[in-house]
């Protein structure tokens, strides 16, 4: 992924970060969202920006090292580890260097640890868990080719969006798109929400039975 794919859609990426990751699942038609599996690490994170992805073998993490370095700033990592495995693919170190080189956070099936140091960066780190497990540094893996984590594919460049709900993916062609979409969409959620407050009962607010 060149670094001019990241500046393609800037206004439309600043408009997408504004909305709630599920507003944008539901605005999507209910796609995209990553499973439960891969949670926020952190207390409430907030992540927008382009893919730049990542697939090891099995406990190795050569490739994500390269990736720190390798990824245009403004990007995300999405990591695919082939399933949560035993080791850490991710720690403070790694961290440290992607807060450095301008990073937005972490996506990842696999496993992570140093939590805490990761919590003090305030990077939004989405995993399936944490371990004190290390991993071996010999195998390169594979850099900027689809992947699939949580459940979804990510092709390099497609939007990552994630809050405390967890995580979204939005195809890059769509991002135009997926920001009008979530406009209505939140529009619609801020309409209901005021209909409640005003003392409607919730299933007529939701259509479930006639006023």
């Amino acid at each position: 992924m060149s670094e001019s794919s990241i500046d393609t859609h800037p206004s439309a990426l600043r408009a997408l970060a504004g909305f709630p990751a599920a507003t944008v699942y539901e605005a999507l038609g209910k796609r995209g969202g990553m499973l439960p599996d891969v949670r926020p690490m952190i207390s409430r994170p907030r992540l927008c920006g382009p893919a730049f992805t990542v697939r090891t073998l099995g406990c190795e993490s050569a490739a994500v090292l390269h990736a720190i370095e390798q990824a245009p700033q403004g990007s995300v990592l999405v990591i695919d580890t082939g399933g949560r495995g035993t080791s850490a693919i991710w720690g403070g170190s790694s961290t440290l260097a992607a807060v450095t080189r301008g990073l937005k956070g972490l996506v990842t099936n696999g496993l992570i640890r140093d939590l805490d140091e990761i919590e003090d960066l305030k990077f939004p780190v989405y995993a399936a868990g944490t371990t004190v497990t290390g991993t071996l540094k010999s195998h390169p893996g594979w850099l900027d080719e689809a992947v699939v984590v949580g459940g979804v594919m990510v092709h390099p460049g497609d939007i990552i969006l994630g809050d405390s709900d967890g995580v979204v993916v939005v195809p890059a062609t769509l991002i135009n798109q997926a920001v009008d979409a979530a406009s209505a969409q939140r529009n619609k959620e801020l309409a209901r929400d005021a209909r409640l407050r005003a003392g409607e009962p919730i299933t007529v607010v939701l259509g479930l039975r006639a006023e």
